[in-house]
């Protein structure tokens, strides 16, 4: 169901906030839900509501950061990006569940229950932006923020059949933003649509300094992927306004991977060290942060350089002469929730470290990465690509996007089960 626009917003408030507090209930996707609206400001984003993942700080207000405690005080301000879209008009409804501290990738969450897909609740919603994700897919809000530290934007868009903007990496301010791994962190938007997204980067990008002009396909990404992974993403490569030339990506990630995971456990462990300490995590979370403890700091620092050089490196060069990379955000088909459970027999490890397996070399480099959906599987389950550019490259990626999408134009309708109804 579309969101309501601007006036109607604004009029029927109690009614929407009803919608969205039902729908947020239905779905375990909001944490809290606003009592009222105040008046938005008139601007670019009139008419617009949004939901912001709860690591964001509001006054008066501890985010939960996923955890069944607050782990801070409330704070006295307002996240930056936060106020940026307020002023712009944009109307917050609520804040959304996320995984614990943004560091799990299905969803999962024990305190306050896994999310629900709308598309398919047998699937996982994708995380850690989870919440964000499925309060878009089901139309309770017209665009979410979020957090993408190694695919937790793009995860979730894929799983729940939304779109994803993981910018260039501090191009939306993290003032304010619970942080994992800064050095991997973005803020990021997740909406139902690249034009919606679009609307939101007029905000924090820079014009485009020229369109896309030539794209740079993974082949040897592809070769390893699932059959309906394959089948979506070529029907994309068909709709591609611009030439296309292959590229040799595989060497590229591997370069990138191990420090990557290096950066994200040790950082996330040094920016969480008192909860880790003080014994309160879940067992799995607190496993999780240990790993990061025991990395050695000559490891860390390797890590580090070698992020720098490639972050220096010509992006160019990297990507063979073209101007932006399309890969799959995913090998593999969205999964089952059982698949990514440890409680169940079906559980597999390694199919929880697939789903970041395409998308966490983006966060090393710093480079934005647009996210669409392009296809389903035999499972009605939707399958997403995502273009990648050199830093600064946002807008151009989204417009390309948006020419994507309105060619692709791809149906996934909510499941009946759980469509909202106020």
């Amino acid at each position: 169901m579309a969101p309501s626009p601007g006036p109607e917003l604004e009029s029927g408030a109690p009614e929407r906030l009803a919608h969205v507090r039902y729908g947020g209930w239905r779905l375990r996707c909001f944490v809290e839900v606003a009592q009222e609206l105040p008046p938005a400001a008139e601007g670019p984003l009139s008419g617009l509501s949004y939901a912001a993942k709860d690591m964001f700080d509001t006054p008066g207000r501890a985010p939960g950061c996923g955890l069944a405690t607050a782990p801070g005080a409330k704070p006295a301000g307002t996240a930056a990006v936060l106020e940026t879209l307020d002023r712009a008009g944009a109307s917050r409804v609520g804040f959304t569940q996320m995984t614990p501290l943004a560091y799990e990738p299905s969803g999962a969450n024990e305190a306050y229950g896994r999310p629900l897909n709308p598309r398919n609740p047998d699937r996982i919603c994708g995380g850690s932006s989870s919440g964000s994700a499925v309060a878009v897919a089901a139309g309770l809000v017209d665009f979410a923020v979020g957090s993408d530290t190694a695919g937790s934007l793009r995860i979730p868009a894929q799983a729940c059949g939304v779109s994803a903007w993981k910018p260039t990496h501090g191009l939306i301010p993290a003032a304010g933003a619970m942080p994992l791994a800064p050095s991997l962190d973005s803020i990021g938007v997740l909406a139902a649509s690249p034009a919606v997204l679009a609307r939101v980067a007029e905000l924090f990008a820079p014009a485009a300094p020229g369109p896309i002009r030539r794209v740079a396909i993974a082949e040897d990404v592809l070769a390893g992927c699932r059959p309906a992974v394959a089948q979506a993403f070529n029907a994309v490569r068909r709709a591609l306004p611009v030439p296309a030339e292959e590229l040799e990506l595989l060497p590229l990630m591997e370069r990138c991977d191990a420090p990557c995971l290096t950066l994200l456990q040790a950082e996330a462990a040094e920016q969480h060290r008192a909860l880790l300490e003080g014994g309160a995590l879940d067992p799995t979370l607190a496993r999780r942060l240990a790993k990061g403890v025991a990395i050695p700091a000559a490891e860390v620092e390797a890590a580090r350089a070698t992020m720098a050089a490639l972050r220096a490196a010509d992006p160019a060069q990297l990507l063979g002469g073209a101007d932006a990379l399309l890969l799959p955000v995913m090998r593999i088909e969205t999964p089952s929730v059982a698949a990514c459970d440890p409680a169940c027999r079906a559980f597999n490890a390694r199919t929880l470290y697939e789903l970041s397996a395409l998308t966490r070399f983006v966060n090393l480099l710093g480079w934005p990465a647009i996210a669409i959906p392009a296809g389903q599987d035999e499972g009605c389950a939707a399958i997403a690509v995502q273009l990648v550019g050199p830093p600064g490259s946002d807008r151009a990626l989204l417009a390309l996007a948006a020419d994507l999408q309105d060619q692709l134009a791809p149906d996934f309708p909510p499941s009946p089960a759980l469509e909202m109804r106020a």
